[in-house]
């Protein structure tokens, strides 16, 4: 299908950002002594950050070619735009707590401390702080990121399989986000960690074939013991699933759509299951996702599942997988969004859990959505999963990582 962006959430988000910029200029604006010039320029400025996403992505589907740069000017914009109204969004917390506490038990200083708080240095300073963030949760975004070794202990886990290794990729976002140097510095670390196998988890890819087939084809040089696999995320409807899905497999590239593939280690068979992602909804004749149907007719074995988003993970372990490898949610990103990011993700945010008898595990992401490059108490990380056989299974509902560190 041809290359397309989903037109009503691009419609939604700025409005969304618009009405966000009106809240921020009201409340820094409305009652501090800038002369009628100073606040004409700041809200004029609010207004520019506000549409940086929208504009960005006018660059990417109508300027191809456009110098890569552009995009992480857009994206510092819009990562201090976020930053601003949160920290706004926060004073005003403040200041409402504040009022309160004055009424209650009438304290002197409640008004001196109003007064600060609603003043002009309190806009420079927000300013500031909002500006050295942007900068701080940027660099942390779009880093080389670091290995994390997490060990997961299945009860289901026959000995034959102690100790698999696994490399979880997801999110790689190419083309808003990342180019080729960062793709192959993360493939060479992929590669240092001697696999036995790469599991990428959808996501991998933000503009079309035509644009980014070379960058792609650096996926090529991952090397594991028994094989690379490759699940869809939401991005890859947005840009062109059955394009890409052909260009990976004429690359020599392993992508499950609903589908399972078999391995075998000491004896024992490992198979290893992909679904199509809940987006397809909205695209009419793409697949759905069919987890029943992406393991029709596999062997008896212990089974991995690939599922772009977490959502349905209580619905999968009932269909008797072991383990569900999943990203989408990209661990918050930003610590303010961490509880809409669980709530739109049936509580699935990052980390382990134990999903009845499967354990699932949320990828933070290897990568980012490139609109608002920004990490702040969320790293991305390359994940190493050994995966241990064991009599028991952590404590049900034990959410986060499982004996896990980074090197």
């Amino acid at each position: 299908m041809a290359y397309s962006r989903n037109r009503m959430f691009f419609g939604f988000s700025t409005m969304v950002m618009l009405c966000l910029a009106l809240y921020i200029a009201q409340r820094l604006l409305w009652n501090v002594p800038f002369s009628l010039w100073e606040k004409w320029g700041f809200f004029i400025l609010i207004l520019a950050l506000s549409q940086s996403i929208s504009i960005m992505r006018l660059l990417v589907t109508r300027a191809a070619g456009y110098p890569f740069y552009w995009m992480r000017i857009g994206g510092y914009a819009s990562t201090l735009f976020i930053l601003l109204g949160s920290l706004t969004f926060l004073r005003d917390i403040c200041l409402l707590l504040l009022q309160v506490c004055g009424e209650i038990f009438s304290l002197d200083w409640v008004e001196d401390a109003l007064s600060a708080l609603m003043g002009e240095k309190s806009v420079f300073l927000l300013l500031c702080i909002s500006a050295l963030a942007a900068g701080t949760g940027m660099w942390s975004a779009l880093r080389v990121p670091r290995v994390r070794k997490r060990e997961l202990n299945l009860k289901n886990l026959p000995s034959a399989l102690d100790g698999l290794r696994i490399v979880q990729l997801s999110d790689l976002h190419m083309g808003s986000t990342y180019k080729a140097l960062w793709l192959e510095k993360v493939v060479e670390k992929c590669n240092a960690l001697a696999p036995d196998l790469v599991l990428i988890t959808g996501d991998l890819v933000d503009n079309t074939p035509a644009v980014l087939t070379e960058d792609m084809r650096l996926l090529t040089r991952l090397r594991a013991r028994l094989g690379v696999l490759i699940a869809v995320g939401n991005h890859e409807y947005y840009t062109g699933l059955m394009p890409w899905v052909d260009t990976w497999r004429n690359m020599g590239l392993d992508v499950l759509l609903n589908q399972w593939k078999a391995f075998e280690m000491n004896g024992e068979k490992l198979i290893v299951a992909g679904v199509a992602d809940a987006s397809a909804e909205k695209y009419p004749g793409l697949l759905l996702p069919d987890a029943r149907a992406a393991r029709a007719g596999a062997p008896e074995g212990f089974t991995i599942l690939m599922a772009h988003q977490p959502r349905a993970a209580v619905e999968y372990a009932k269909l008797g997988y072991d383990l569900q490898l999943s990203g989408h949610t990209h661990g918050g990103q930003y610590f303010f969004l961490f509880p809409l990011i669980s709530f739109l993700n049936k509580g699935f945010r990052s980390g382990s859990y134990v999903v009845d008898s499967m354990i699932l595990h949320v990828s933070p992401g290897t990568g980012l959505w490139g609109y608002v490059p920004i990490r702040i108490g969320a790293s991305s990380e390359i994940s190493l999963l050994v995966l241990r056989a064991a009599a028991k299974s952590p404590l049900p509902g034990k959410q986060g990582s499982i004996n896990s560190r980074f090197f």
